[in-house]
């Protein structure tokens, strides 16, 4: 066992030369107790010093030497590398909910706090004590309340079968009669760039009102230029703060290019909320009615209707789900055009011991149209399916950016064969939240 001198023992002068022949000089105690009496003492910078330069081969043992390094840090405002110290503790053991909850103090001191917030509400699914559980809600509403602005980064390769989701089909039938596709027609493969960011500020209006300024791009990017989709919205409105929630609200101005040309143009009013109902359940809303103008197809132009309401629950610190219903109701200025969505989803995280995260995703979505295609004289009729699941490890992180691995599956069934289709798709990405 590693130990160090920690105490000395000075004999009385007076004592009897008995006692004093029997009574040794000094005795030794574990490093890592000793560090325990220094930050007990407040010594954070001593205790620092003997917690680094032990090595540990005892998991267990590892595990409290981090845990302590990383009090003794956060003591000493380095945030920083507390925050490391803590995500390697979680990578090997999710469940400690102490650590999880150290973890959201230094995120939050770093300003960082979305994952602050991920990782308080994470520590609610664990069975906190009373007084423990409402300092965990009072830091959520002071994250909510001082939050002024956030922004997210991710860059990832998309490999897949069918990007463009087109038919397998080499012939569909009109009236009766075959008809071959050409090879632009069909399904091809190929690997995209997938480029997304956003960004959001909340100035203070007042009380609980925030403004909301925020705005977004996506852009998937291939070699055949044909198949670029780029994508930009900007949100602006009000937003009002209460105790486990928000609601806010605004308006919604979008734009999207497909293959480098303007495929359409939307404006409209939005609304979403977010309330916890209890430690380990929180809901969501949004509803939005958008305009769409069209470049190239006046016809599909409209209002689009939609409602998103979903249901977080956490089964432990290191396990929740997710729920989503998704409505969409399509009004385009020809029938044709219209449509209603009906979708459900499911999604499931869940942290392994050793590092290890594995997000897997299902949803079914039925797509139905008002009025016939005047080509194929049928009224459209969809269901597609969608199944996914990411994978990412916690130690591996580089300068906040975190990387990730996929896979994707989708299948899409039409009573209008020319509408079918599959693809496979893998994805190989970095994300940041700032």
């Amino acid at each position: 066992m590693i130990t160090i001198l920690v105490i000395t023992v000075f004999l009385v002068f007076h004592a009897p030369p008995s006692i004093a022949a029997d009574t040794p000089d000094s005795f030794q105690i574990p490093a890592v107790e000793a560090a325990k009496v220094l930050l007990h003492a407040r010594k954070w910078n001593e205790a620092r010093e003997i917690l680094e330069g032990l090595k540990l081969g005892d998991e267990e043992e590892e595990i409290e030497r981090l845990f302590l390094l990383g009090i003794a840090e956060s003591r000493l405002e380095m945030h920083g590398s507390a925050a490391q110290r803590f995500e390697a503790i979680l990578a090997r053991q999710p469940n400690l909910t102490r650590v999880r909850l150290e973890l959201a103090r230094a995120y939050h001191a770093l300003g960082r706090d979305g994952k602050a917030r991920f990782h308080f509400r994470a520590s609610l699914a664990d069975r906190l004590p009373t007084s423990v559980q409402d300092a965990v809600e009072s830091w959520l509403d002071h994250i909510d309340a001082r939050k002024r602005w956030s922004a997210s980064l991710s860059v990832s390769v998309l490999p897949e079968s069918n990007p463009a989701k087109r038919t397998d089909s080499r012939e569909v039938r009109i009236g009766g009669v075959p008809f071959q596709l050409d090879e632009d027609s069909r399904a091809a493969s190929g690997t995209g760039l997938l480029i997304s960011t956003g960004v959001q500020y909340s100035p203070v209006i007042g009380g609980d009102l925030r403004g909301v300024v925020a705005g977004s791009a996506a852009g998937k990017f291939f070699r055949n230029y044909d198949w670029n989709d780029i994508s930009v919205q900007g949100d602006f409105g009000i937003a009002r703060l209460f105790d486990r929630g928000n609601v806010s609200g605004g308006i919604r101005y979008s734009q999207r290019w497909l293959g480098g040309e303007r495929y359409s143009l939307g404006l409209g009013p939005w609304l979403r909320g977010r309330n916890g109902l209890s430690p380990r359940t929180e809901t969501d809303f949004s509803l939005s009615a958008e305009h769409l103008e069209h470049t190239s197809q006046v016809g599909m132009d409209g209002w689009i209707l939609r409602l998103r309401t979903g249901l977080d629950y956490a089964f432990s610190a290191g396990t929740s789900s997710r729920l989503e219903i998704d409505l969409v109701e399509n009004d385009a200025r020809e029938q044709r055009h219209g449509h209603r969505i009906v979708g459900l989803a499911l999604s499931l995280s869940h942290a392994f011991e050793g590092g290890f995260s594995v997000s897997p995703r299902i949803s079914f979505q039925r797509r139905h149209h008002v009025a016939a295609n005047p080509l194929f004289q049928k009224i459209r009729s969809d269901r597609l399916v969608q199944l996914s699941v990411n994978l990412l490890h916690r130690a591996f992180q580089y300068r906040g950016f975190t990387p990730y691995l996929g896979y994707s599956y989708e299948v899409n069934r039409s009573n209008i064969p020319v509408n079918e289709y599959s693809n496979h798709g893998a994805v190989l990405g970095v994300s940041r939240s700032f």
